[in-house]
């Protein structure tokens, strides 16, 4: 009989303890521990769209003086980035730290990725409450950019070579020398300053290349010109003879030596164009017009792009590019005063020249200051009318001013070849 009844109490005491326990994981369970925040990322992630839709304030009350910038400060095309940041905050004067402002720019890390880009314009937008965003974008993402600012009807200039960008919506604006503003800029040169009506194309075999060689011809046409041929190259090839054949309608042939290691006879050959448009590297140009000049093809005006203008275009001889014309958005030795102080300006705060993403990214900023300095100006839709109203600014990269479809007109930079050296000719 006592077994049973230690037994007993030895169950009873059991059952106390399983029901106590029980009892405190009750407990726990209505008051969990705090878990620890997680560390907050520069990048903001995209709330869902209910939660942004409790959190628009009413547009008296966005951040009049407030910038938002999105930028691609790390990946791939960080140095752009961080360029064009550089050139917001002295444009906006927030980088003198002698100069007084209420101005404020926020800027967040894109880090050239789409989904980063559209999470970050919805961050400045419904968060910051900013008037209006600059952004640097790629043509990847800039039509993504442009659909997240139309959404939340926030004024957003980008900065991008993507056409029909702002399509989108009455809240896109770009400021850019579009491809097409380029090849009309060197088109019209060329009928108007070098008599050249009959032109040609070599171009690349990838998406840029027929991209610009359709550009080419419309605006060729346009100008009452005609293009005699446009061939084209794999974008990885290096010999061009069979190109170069096409183009003078012959077969060339290399320099023939005379006896007892004489000069080498050359046999000029002649074109039926006036002028050959490439729109391609600066590297790949150069292999292709010394092929051009080792088998002696003359008598044609060199047209190009942009991407012609580098300091390596200059290396190592420049014979074979000698008076090429190309087009671009910025000169560093422009002959515009306003170009030059800004040069000065530039190179005095941050020990190097400005490039095309800085003197973008300056002249966009500018302007949006421009327009906020009209104090009567308090919502986004106002500030919107009034910066398609810009006409003539004098920017370092040549007067703008936006059309009906909200696309900044430039005056585009005509440069050329000159022994060794750029030089602006218009």
């Amino acid at each position: 009989m006592n077994f049973y009844r230690i037994f007993d109490k030895i169950l009873i005491l059991l059952l106390v303890i399983f029901s106590f326990c029980c009892s405190k994981m009750a407990i726990a369970a209505e008051n969990p521990v705090p878990i620890p925040p997680a560390e907050v990322k520069s990048l903001p992630v995209k709330p869902p769209d209910a939660q942004l839709s409790a959190i628009i304030l009413p547009s008296g009350k966005l951040n009049r003086n407030t910038l938002g910038c999105v930028l691609p400060l790390s990946g791939q095309y960080s140095d752009l980035g961080n360029k064009a940041r550089d050139a917001i905050l002295l444009a906006a004067g927030i980088s003198d730290e002698k100069n007084k402002t209420s101005r404020k720019v926020i800027v967040e890390d894109s880090r050239g990725l789409p989904e980063g880009t559209k999470a970050a314009i919805a961050h400045l937008a419904n968060v910051e409450n900013v008037i209006a965003i600059i952004a640097v974008t790629g043509t990847a993402e800039a039509m993504d950019a442009a659909r997240e600012a139309d959404k939340w009807k926030v004024p957003l200039i980008l900065i991008t070579p993507k056409e029909g960008v702002t399509s989108i919506g009455e809240y896109v604006f770009q400021h850019f020398l579009t491809p097409t503003q380029q090849i009309r800029a060197v088109v019209k040169y060329a009928l108007d300053d070098l008599n050249c009506a009959i032109f040609s194309v070599l171009y690349p075999k990838d998406d840029y290349g027929e991209e610009m060689v359709k550009i080419f011809r419309e605006e060729v046409m346009r100008m009452g010109g005609k293009v005699e041929k446009a061939i084209f190259y794999s974008k990885n090839q290096t010999d061009f003879k069979e190109e170069i054949n096409k183009l003078t309608g012959t077969i060339v042939n290399s320099p023939q030596k005379k006896r007892n290691d004489q000069a080498e006879t050359k046999t000029t050959v002649s074109v039926d164009f006036e002028a050959l448009f490439i729109p391609d590297s600066y590297s790949r140009v150069k292999l292709i017009t010394s092929q051009l000049d080792f088998y002696d093809v003359k008598g044609f005006q060199l047209l190009g792009t942009s991407l012609w203008h580098s300091p390596d275009l200059l290396k190592n001889g420049t014979d074979s590019m000698e008076d090429a014309i190309f087009a671009d958005s910025f000169f560093t030795n422009s002959f515009y005063p306003e170009t030059n102080n800004f040069v000065d300006v530039y190179y005095t705060k941050y020990s190097r020249e400005p490039e095309n993403i800085e003197a973008l990214a300056y002249d966009t900023a500018g302007i949006i200051i421009g327009v906020l300095d009209n104090m009567e100006i308090k919502t986004r839709g106002q500030f919107a009318a009034a910066l398609k109203k810009v006409e003539n600014y004098e920017g370092v990269t040549g007067n703008i001013s936006f059309d009906s479809d909200r696309v900044a007109q430039k005056t585009p930079f005509i440069l050329k070849v000159t022994k060794g050296n750029f030089e602006q000719v218009k």
